[in-house]
């Protein structure tokens, strides 16, 4: 079974659904359920939008509405909880699950429910400890305090949940456990979240709420969202004990990391959305004591013996079956020409799924309810201090953009939050040890793929496609000229019948650790010798360029590409030797010597400084590897633009990819004859400047570093400022003519590629995002899957040269 999970919706129905019907098709894979961690958003009319706590300019339809009027229907069966931004009037009409539109079901305050034999349970809301202990004594309409506590998480809902016994295969809450970040990268969490450092060191990060079911229910998944950042975690629950593959997800935004598709073993489908008799029967024995005022429930007359109820439940499903009651609209739904009336309905209707489950189970109808005036909201509004805002889990922005469209800082619950939470474009590589085999199967999709000039104006995008006119990227205004509708949503992922066959995470089950032994390994011998990202980075270019990217430049022999001169300098192939033979201990025959390649050079870059990327993997090894191909297929320095827009073009990669992956040259080092061909030796024996392209004071910095007798293995950084930083200023290096290549140079000479620079130069994120693309792009080239090659024992020869 094929579950897609996504985090915090945000009402974003229409994109979210696009998303996975492109991954099947791109992917050839069929997804069998959605399931979402929050702030679903299930807005009906605009009417709901009075019960949704989000400032004002927020309060927008979305697309819920179209699937709870019939106009669209949920192409995949699917279940969410609520987060903090809901509308909690039409959650509490279904408070024991039901469905919200057709094919879309919520979990309830607290549910479980099972699809096929997967046994599927959440935890809506989030924590609050001052309405903890307390009843739901919330009713619409809400006031400014009843908006924001009627979706805090419950002792009571809670303690029912902790009733389960019977295993749990995934479970999703909105907010974190407190001291989840204790068994995955918190550092890494931390530096990227600096305001979440204190509380994380503190302990405080999180719902104890969720902690405690945690630790409880042992599910095998734990998926939760809220914070609008990604963060993997690995739960042992005691020695030998059963493991808790935990992670958090984004909100469908620009290069976010919102979705991952896991596959679990179950039964043969069809499969379909069930009630579980264990939870009813937990309903059944506890519906006494539901507290409905300010006052917690009263749990010491609660029999906790659940057999004979059980079967009670038993009989009942027996009787009626197992399927939820069908879906019935309970109020007017929202219709765009009739803006003026949408939106009346009565306060509170009774939604009949509620009334018919209650009566299956021979229950009250309790949520009309109104306790006494004199027991609602005992607190009042929550002061918080404006300025900085340190963390606290209800005060998380729904829309962690730079600035909104007036220019201000964002308000949260009515308060201005004086710090964003920034989430970088780059994509995700799981963060724990052991994190990379959270899942079997995991497909990361972005959003969209805002990538050409990423910062552009907010209502527009660009695709990435290779241009037919190179001179449309000449300037932001012509660029703009190929931009689409935002709303169109062009998903990251590259549908050519090569790169369809890799995927993201490639080894999740065949070898979950490989990532984590290749970023060991890469961060290992750059600690030892600093040269090496650069080293690796020029590895990945020169083995891709020629057969493609299949480790063909790995194979040793006479007359292989190791012997052509172009690559007698290229180095760091014993850190590839390295982790090959780790991975040959832990996973033998499995992960690739092109994959390590591949995933080494995306690694050096972030070691380096640069961006955090994710790369699908499944590369194959190549079995050819000759000399002769070497000069025809890779850069030379003495380069003119034409010529390097050809190459680039047979490998298919775009006018934007060279002036990008141009930009690897911001590390990384050169020897002394790769740059000789812009001086000349006079008369004197002495060498002079005849390239007047590069500066003259740094021709000089580079004739005192290369003489005219210096020695064949002398080497000169690339970057003259910042030699071991990935950054953007090789392009700051380049307008100012202080580059060493003469194929470097050229890129300003041509009035596109130099808007381009000067676009990078100007922006490190923007080089940072474009990187991110580009280089999927480059590790893609001539990839080599399934019968097209081999996967090598040793890189250095092929296996059938081994058996010989």
């Amino acid at each position: 079974m094929k579950i897609a999970v996504e985090g915090c919706m945000h009402g974003d129905l229409d994109n979210v659904y696009k998303t996975l019907q492109h991954l099947e098709k791109s992917q050839n894979t069929k997804i069998d359920l959605l399931l979402c961690c929050g702030d679903f958003q299930s807005v009906r009319n605009k009417n709901d939008l009075n019960s949704l706590n989000v400032p004002q300019r927020y309060r927008t339809m979305n697309s819920f509405w179209k699937y709870y009027s019939g106009l669209e229907l949920a192409p995949y069966p699917t279940i969410f909880i609520g987060g903090n931004h809901e509308a909690s009037n039409y959650l509490w009409e279904l408070y024991y699950g039901g469905w919200a539109a057709p094919n879309i079901y919520f979990l309830g305050a607290a549910g479980v429910i099972k699809f096929g034999n997967i046994r599927i349970g959440g935890l809506s809301g989030i924590y609050n400890h001052r309405h903890y202990k307390s009843g739901h004594f919330e009713r619409p309409p809400y006031d400014q305090s009843t908006i924001r506590s009627a979706y805090h998480v419950r002792e009571y809902d809670v303690r029912k949940l902790i009733q389960v016994e019977e295993p749990i295969d995934i479970f999703l809450s909105h907010d974190w456990p407190v001291r989840i970040t204790d068994h995955g990268d918190w550092e890494r969490l931390a530096r990227e979240k600096p305001f979440f450092k204190q509380e994380i060191e503190e302990k405080r990060l999180g719902s104890p709420a969720a902690a405690e079911l945690l630790e409880k229910l042992k599910p095998q998944y734990w998926f939760s969202a809220h914070l609008h950042c990604k963060f993997a975690a690995l739960v042992q629950h005691g020695e030998g004990g059963p493991v808790t593959k935990f992670l958090a997800l984004d909100k469908c935004l620009p290069g976010r990391d919102f979705l991952q598709v896991v596959e679990i073993e179950s039964e043969a489908g069809p499969y379909e959305i069930q009630y579980d008799e264990e939870w009813l029967a937990i309903t059944r024995r506890f519906n006494f004591v539901f507290p409905l005022t300010t006052k917690g429930a009263d749990f010491r007359g609660v029999n906790h013996e659940m057999e004979d109820c059980r079967q009670w439940v038993r009989s009942r499903l027996q009787e009626r079956g197992c399927k939820p009651f069908e879906f019935v609209r309970t109020v007017s739904c929202h219709d765009p020409s009739q803006a003026n009336v949408d939106g009346a309905s009565a306060v509170n209707p009774r939604n009949p799924q509620t009334e018919y489950l209650l009566r299956l189970l021979e229950l009250p109808y309790l949520l009309d309810r109104n306790p006494d005036s004199k027991d609602m909201s005992p607190y009042p509004a929550p002061l918080i201090p404006r300025g900085h805002a340190a963390y606290d889990s209800e005060y998380i922005p729904i829309d962690d953009v730079d600035d909104d469209e007036d220019g201000g800082i964002p308000e949260v619950d009515g308060v201005e939050s004086g710090n964003w939470i920034y989430v970088d474009t780059g994509l995700w590589i799981f963060l724990s040890p052991l994190c990379s085999s959270i899942s079997p199967s995991i497909l990361l999709l972005l959003c969209t793929e805002k990538s050409h000039l990423h910062r552009t104006q907010p209502s527009t995008m660009v695709t990435r496609e290779t241009p037919k006119n190179t001179k449309a990227f000449g300037s932001m205004e012509s660029t703009k000229s190929l931009f689409l509708s935002f709303s169109l949503f062009i998903i990251f992922c590259f549908v050519s019948s090569v790169t369809a066959s890799l995927s993201f995470d490639f080894y999740a089950t065949s070898c979950p650790t490989a990532e984590l032994i290749i970023r060991n390994t890469v961060s290992s011998s750059s600690s030892n010798d600093p040269s090496i990202p650069g080293k690796l980075l020029r590895l990945i270019f020169h083995d891709c360029f020629v057969e493609g990217c299949d480790a063909s430049l790995m194979l040793q022999g006479n007359n292989t590409e190791q012997s052509d001169p172009g690559n007698r300098s290229v180095g760091g192939f014993s850190v590839i030797e390295s982790a090959k033979r780790v991975l040959e201990m832990f996973c033998p025959g499995t992960v690739s010597c092109a994959d390590i390649i591949a995933l080494a050079a995306r690694d050096a870059v972030e070691i380096a400084g640069g961006p955090r990327i994710q790369i699908p993997t499944g590369r194959r090894d190549g079995m050819v590897s000759i000399a002769s191909n070497v000069r025809p297929n890779i850069v030379d320095t003495s380069f003119t633009m034409d010529e390097m827009v050809k190459l680039f073009s047979t490998k298919g990669l775009s006018l934007l990819d060279l002036v990008v992956l141009s930009g690897a040259h911001t590390i990384g080092s050169a020897h002394c004859h790769t740059f000789r061909d812009r001086f000349q030796q006079d008369s004197k024996g002495n060498l002079k400047l005849i390239d007047q392209t590069i500066d003259s004071s740094y021709a000089d910095e580079l004739i005192k570093q290369c003489p005219i007798n210096a020695q064949p293995s002398m080497t000169v950084n690339n970057d003259p400022a910042t030699s071991m930083l990935f950054d953007n200023q090789y392009f700051r290096n380049l307008l100012a003519h202080k580059v060493l290549f003469q194929s470097d140079s050229v890129l300003l000479n041509d009035n596109n590629t130099r808007k381009l620079v000067e676009d990078f130069a100007n922006d490190q994120q923007l080089f940072f995002d474009n990187w991110a693309v580009s280089f999927v792009r480059l590790t893609s080239v001539g990839v080599k899957t399934d019968e097209e090659g081999e996967i090598r024992r040793f890189c250095a020869a092929t296996n059938n040269f081994i058996r010989d």
